[in-house]
């Protein structure tokens, strides 16, 4: 699938470019990279896993990962941010069924670019492709230290703790030694 672009409805000043890994330049590759670098490098690494720089190249790159990254109109350098997806087969609670899922790995902004209405843009463009293709839900990690973060998914979006997170399905204590939650949200052929 090649480039598609799409006009931003709320501002017409920005565009919003879709790519596959294999159409993305090495430059848009790094910048996403450094992005997440950025604006998480912190998170991660006070997080159980901590962060580990090859792992995360090696999986912003698989080729099964898509982008949408948001840039000015008039200047395609002028890079806002982008959301990293790939469409998953997840495991649910019954051993026998998997979820049709559109996966958000990233959603990461520049500073300038948050609280415009931006991010919340380009989960509604991830929504979009979860009910054209026909998905069960969308579905996202987020570290439990970013408060943020989850305010923003939970009360602006309207996503909820999938049933396989450690919040959902687990005890009170043992969900404790978990720092982060799935979150999902039906698609809207459910």
């Amino acid at each position: 699938m090649s480039k598609k672009d799409f006009i931003f409805p709320i501002r017409n000043d920005l565009v919003i470019d879709y790519y596959t890994v294999e159409d993305m330049s090495e430059q848009l590759k790094v910048w996403a990279f450094e992005l997440v670098k950025t604006n998480m490098h912190d998170m991660y690494s006070k997080s159980n896993d901590g962060w580990d720089e090859e792992q995360k190249k090696k999986e912003m790159r698989v080729p099964e990962m898509r982008y949408l990254i948001a840039r000015a109109a008039s200047d395609p350098q002028d890079l806002k941010g982008f959301l990293s997806f790939q469409i998953l087969h997840e495991e649910t609670m019954d051993d026998d069924i998997m979820a049709q899922a559109a996966y958000c790995f990233e959603l990461q902004l520049i500073p300038s670019a948050r609280s415009q209405g931006l991010g919340e843009f380009l989960m509604q463009i991830l929504e979009r492709v979860g009910n054209y293709w026909k998905m069960d839900k969308i579905m996202l990690t987020v570290f439990k230290a970013n408060k943020g973060g989850f305010r923003f998914y939970t009360e602006k979006l309207g996503f909820t703790l999938d049933e396989i997170s450690p919040g959902a399905c687990l005890s009170a204590l043992r969900a404790r030694r978990f720092d982060y939650e799935i979150l999902s949200k039906l698609c809207n052929n459910n």
